[in-house]
This record gives structure tokens, sequence and C-alpha cells, in this order.
């Protein structure tokens, strides 16, 4: 049973927001109260109230740095998310270069740095890149923790940091210090570090404009309010032509309109939006013909999932019904988080779209980590004809969870719609082996929604295959 969060630790979780922008989730409170008794005993302070009071009045010099220190997450390693640095060398570092080859400079920014695995990544792809040789680059990497800052001006890393380096580049630019690795002192020197919180104004970069921002696994820490003041300065800094990555699970919809998502192929990034035409004078609509409703279906027949869109399944369901008499909006649903998953599922179920999209901010402003939130926006985009943006919230529940079937079918199916049939293939090879191997998770019994249950999965992964 879970014991009841005490005040002061309440307390500790909102200064810790407050100062940082950092949202504690619940499965963290117990390590964040022993690491506050700790740090009350090693302080003087008698007991976490008097530790938490004093916190607060900043009446501990240097607390707060080593707090921050112990607290957040700072677990990385070279090459995470692999398939966003392949789509940097391959697609976006041309594409910049064409955009800079007059000043023959570029100017990258990586937020949340950590201990400098991410910027150190960049500045080996950059260093090995032909195209920019005799280039000058300028990668500026940024953390509110100072310890991890120190750390990643060191340039030392165990073997679980450097595992997925590639072996040649993994002799080129580091050497052997004992059991750690050094990364290349002449690569360091081309990375300058700095302390930077993005929970406050201004981020004082060394530049006015980035050519490449990455800001990964950082927003889902943050809440809604403050994910979008971030992303608004972020936006001001990104260079018209320049690129913005963020985490797997992470997504800017329902956040902003200022930056737009661009498919790359094995992964999403953001740019600013491009110009659009002058809407051209809309012609009349014409007369519309009134005919006779077909009836309505038997009350006990359901939707079945058969490989259609949930778009064409809402269409068929609205062709096929009566319209029923307006109904006035459903209450906010209260409870957990499964119920108002549940209710979010009821309400895309009848096509009250706005209901189940505010249902679903609210839970992943709360949580963002919950992969069944992420699912269900991806049903709603794609009920709503927004196919990319449901590919996006798909890939954000796998990257979550990576058992669950019913949202790899249904992101599969996406990429079919996009006409990209390896990416989809692939997806339903993983269904297909999640299933022989039983270590699939379904979503949970959404009632009213198509969601292919083990067999249909399996057909409809077989009839793809099969070149169907």
């Amino acid at each position: 049973m879970t014991q009841p969060t005490s005040t002061a630790l309440q307390q500790l979780v909102v200064l810790i927001r407050e100062a940082t922008g950092n949202v504690i989730p619940t499965a963290r409170l117990s390590f964040l109260e022993e690491v506050a008794q700790r740090r009350a005993q090693v302080t003087g302070r008698g007991s976490l109230e008097e530790y938490v009071r004093a916190l607060a009045a900043h009446q501990i010099e240097g607390e707060w740095g080593t707090l921050v220190s112990l607290v957040t997450i700072k677990e990385s390693y070279f090459f995470r998310a692999p398939q966003q640095f392949e789509v940097i060398v391959r697609q976006v570092l041309p594409g910049l270069a064409r955009a800079r080859a007059g000043t023959r400079h570029l100017r990258i920014w990586s937020a949340a740095c950590a201990r400098g695995e991410e910027p150190a990544t960049l500045a080996m792809l950059l260093a090995e890149e032909p195209s920019l040789n005799g280039w000058t680059w300028t990668i500026v990497a940024t953390d509110l923790d100072e310890e991890a800052l120190a750390g990643a001006k060191l340039g030392l890393y165990g073997e679980r940091a450097v595992s997925q380096v590639p072996p040649p580049m993994l002799e080129r630019w580091f050497k052997r210090r004992g059991k750690l690795f050094e990364l290349d002192a002449g690569l360091r020197s081309r990375i300058s570090y700095q302390s930077l919180n993005l929970a406050h104004a201004p981020f004082a970069l060394p530049f006015a404009e980035c050519d490449l921002v990455l800001m990964r696994n950082v927003l889902i820490y943050f809440r809604r309010p403050l994910q979008r003041w971030v992303v608004s300065q972020v936006a001001k800094l990104l260079a018209p032509e320049g690129y913005l990555f963020l985490g797997a699970s992470e997504t800017l919809w329902q956040i902003q309109d200022e930056l737009e998502s661009v498919d790359l192929g094995p992964c999403f990034a953001y740019r600013h939006r491009k110009p659009q035409p002058a809407a051209v004078p809309a012609t009349p609509p014409p007369k519309r013909v009134h005919r006779k409703p077909p009836p309505e279906p038997p009350a006990e027949e359901k939707p079945r999932w058969n490989g259609e869109t949930p778009r064409d399944w809402s269409v068929s369901r609205a062709a096929t019904a009566v319209a029923p008499a307006p109904e006035p909006p459903p209450a906010a649903p209260a409870g957990g988080v499964q119920e108002r998953l549940l209710a979010a599922a009821r309400d895309l179920a009848e096509n009250r779209i706005e209901e189940a999209r505010r249902i679903l901010d609210a839970i992943l402003a709360a949580d963002p980590s919950e992969p069944a939130a992420h699912a269900l926006v991806g049903f709603l985009h794609d009920l709503c004809g927004r196919t990319e943006e449901a590919v996006g919230a798909y890939r954000a529940a796998l990257y979550l969870d990576p058992a669950l079937f019913q949202p790899r079918v249904l992101l599969a199916d996406c990429l079919l719609r996009l006409g990209k049939r390896d990416l989809a293939e692939h997806q339903f090879r993983e269904v297909l082996t999640l299933l022989t191997s039983g270590r699939e998770k379904a979503l949970g019994l959404f009632e009213g929604l198509p969601l292919p249950d083990r067999e249909r999965a399996q057909r409809r992964c077989r009839q793809v295959l099969k070149g169907g």
C-alpha cells in the first residue's frame, strides 16, 4: 500500500519544479525523500521539514547545486537514439551545408547535455564529415547540473557509456585510461560547456541563432505551461533553416504553432513553418441533395478492426448511422489515470474528438510517460486524418512500452498510407515476433474502439507481408 506523501516532501517537489522545471514522478518520491533525509543530516538540519525550510530560504550555501545533481537523471551513452544521428549525417548536415556555404560555419546547441555524451557524439560526426572539411563549427553544451558539466569537461567515460561507439571511432577518438576511456582533447576543445537552466530566461548562448538544436528527453520532465514557454524561447533561437530534435517520446502537438514536424524517415524533427500561399477564393458549394438516411445498424453490432484506418472507421459509422440529437458535453472525468483513459476512449468511440483531446492533454500534462495516453493520441490523429502526427504519437507509446502490439500495428498501417512500405513491413514483423514470443502487451479494454486483438493482428501482419 502506498504511504501518504508528507507535507515537507510535497513542498520539496514544488520547490524543485519551480527552481529547475523538473517534475518529480510519483515513482521517484521515495528516492527523493531518502536523498533529502540524507542531505538534512549532512547539512546539520534535524529533520526533513527543517531542511526544506532552509532550502526554500536559500540558507544553505551551494545546497541547490548538490541536490539537483543527486536527483536529476543523468543516465546516457554515446550514440543514444542512433536513428537521429544517422538522419543528421545523411539529411540534415547536407542541407545545412548548402544553407551555410557562404559563412562555412555551423552553430549547434546540445541542451541538457548531462555528462557530455550527446555533444561529443555530434563532435565526432562533424569531425568525420568530408563535406565539412575546412569549415568551423561550434557546439555549445548546456546543463543546470554543475557536477555533470564538470564530468563532461573531464571527458572520462566508462565502458557502458562508449559501448555503442563504432570500434574505428572508438580507436580514433578515445584513449584507454585504466577502466575508463578519455575523449580526445582536441575534440573536447571544440565543445563549449556552460551552465544553463531551461526554466529561467535568458538563454545566454554564444550565438544569436542555432542551426541545429538537440533538446532530447527534456520536455517530459516539465509541466505543460513550462513546455510552451521553453519551446517558444528555443524557437526564437532556431535559425530559419535550422532543425530541432526532441526525444522519441516527446511531441510539440498542442504545445506550440511556430514549428512544424518534418518526417525524416526513421524519426521526426521540427522546423519553422513555411509561409502559406495566399488563399484562393472558394467556389460556392454545390447544392445539397437531401436523401433519406439509411437504416440504423442493429444495436448489438460493434465496429471491428479489419485493417482500415480509424478515420475510415469513423466515416463509415457516420455514413450508416442516423444523426443523433445534440448531446451536452460530458463532464470532465474524475478518478485515476485508467478511469480517464477509459473516458477518453469512450469519447473517441463516439467521435467526441475535442472532449477526448482535453482528457488526454490533462493525462499527459500530469504524466508524459503514460504509453496508453500517447497511443490514444495517435488514434485521435488517425481519426482526424493527421497520419504523420499519428505516427509520432504511436512511436512515443512504443518508445515507452515496446511490447504494446496494437499501437505497433496501427503505426505500421500509418506508414503504409504514407508510402513507406519498407518501414511498415519492419513494424509488422516486429508485431509477429512479439506475438510469437508471448511477450506482447495489449493497451487495455477500451470498449468501442476497433483495436486489433491478437488474432486479427496476426492476420493483418501476414496479409501485408504476403503482398496484400
